[in-house]
């Protein structure tokens, strides 16, 4: 009967408005998927959610292991034999890339607005005992970057001999290192997302971080539309090593880093109010030389980093102590020539 159609269903009586709410909380686009097959309405629904977090699982690229390699190249021979028994005259798609891009998940949304990647780890291969956090804000190439980088200690005298003291030189290598390392990886990630900017010209926020929280880029709606608005001028170095197919548009393509000035703050050893110990912690406030906005005063500079180093690590009341430290501390500024590795 059209009374029991009605009234047997709750959610047939709740108004789009509120689904969509729902689903925006929900966020995960796994989640999101399977609630496709609910129902017609919720499969018409689903495509609309503007907030979504993506989990990526698993990203192919060029370094899987010799037996996910065979086991890829089996399965494909295997599909392209029965491929050409059945349509000899079509191409057979790329399966890999086409199974791990965001891209290609995303499309099956009409109107994202705030967008999380979520990475399965860190892009950094660290010493044991080291740690580094970091924060990238992009536009159409870098517009700042905070860096903070430790090793843990418990009194040991290895780590201060060589982050300190007469290790001095090699202490400021090691944290150039830490600071280019996580430049190289915030642009890699910023090249990650450059398609699906361009196709979704609605995105307010993008953030791409990873399970392990060690760094994260972030957009918003002024960077991400010059993002958009600038796409042709990466062309050139987007199509430099996109040769092979397979898994190389991630980790192995960058846009290119722009001269930078580094402001840097160490201390050799920090005891914070938790018992955290720290050896060599060190606070990097990065910029680009050319930014369009003139010259700043030291005192704005100074300021400048006071916001950003808070901004990336406030939230987290162990790294926020050790930040509000070492912006007492003195700091000494390098220069560095754009690059791409």
């Amino acid at each position: 009967m059209d009374f029991e159609l009605d009234t047997s269903d709750g959610f047939y009586r709740i108004p789009d408005p509120i689904i969509h709410l729902i689903f925006n909380q929900i966020s995960d686009i796994k989640t999101l998927i399977r609630c496709r097959s609910v129902s017609k309405r919720f499969n018409s629904l689903v495509p609309q959610a503007d907030s979504l977090l993506l989990r990526v699982d698993r990203v192919i690229s060029a370094t899987d292991s010799d037996d996910d390699s065979f086991l890829i190249a089996l399965l494909r021979s295997i599909i392209k034999s029965l491929h050409h028994l059945v349509s000899p005259s079509k191409a057979l798609p790329n399966l890999t890339r086409s199974q791990n891009s965001p891209t290609q998940i995303l499309r099956e949304f009409e109107m994202i607005r705030n967008l999380q990647i979520e990475l399965p780890s860190g892009d950094l291969r660290l010493e044991k005992g080291t740690m580094i956090r970091w924060k990238a804000d992009f536009g159409k190439t870098l517009k700042s970057c905070v860096i903070l980088g430790f090793r843990s200690g418990d009194g040991g005298g290895g780590g201060e001999a060589e982050l300190g003291g007469g290790g001095a030189s090699g202490g400021l290598k090691m944290r150039v290192v830490w600071t280019i390392s996580a430049l190289i990886a915030a642009s890699a990630r910023h090249y990650m997302m450059m398609e699906v900017v361009n196709e979704h010209k609605e995105l307010e926020n993008l953030v791409i971080k990873d399970r392990e929280d060690e760094g994260r880029v972030v957009m918003d709606k002024k960077g991400l539309r010059e993002c958009s608005q600038g796409e042709d001028e990466e062309a050139e170095v987007n199509n430099a090593s996109s040769g092979n197919g397979v898994g190389l548009w991630w980790r192995s393509n960058r846009t290119t880093v722009p001269a930078v000035r580094m402001r840097m703050r160490h201390e050799t050893r920090m005891e914070l109010s938790g018992g955290t110990k720290m050896v060599g912690a060190t606070l990097v406030v990065v910029r680009p030389i050319n930014n369009g906005g003139g010259e700043r005063s030291e005192v704005e500079e100074q300021n400048g980093d006071v916001g950003l180093a808070l901004g990336a690590f406030g939230e987290d009341a162990v790294y926020c102590e050790a930040v509000e430290r070492l912006l007492k501390s003195r700091s000494y500024i390098l220069d560095m020539n754009s690059f791409y590795l």
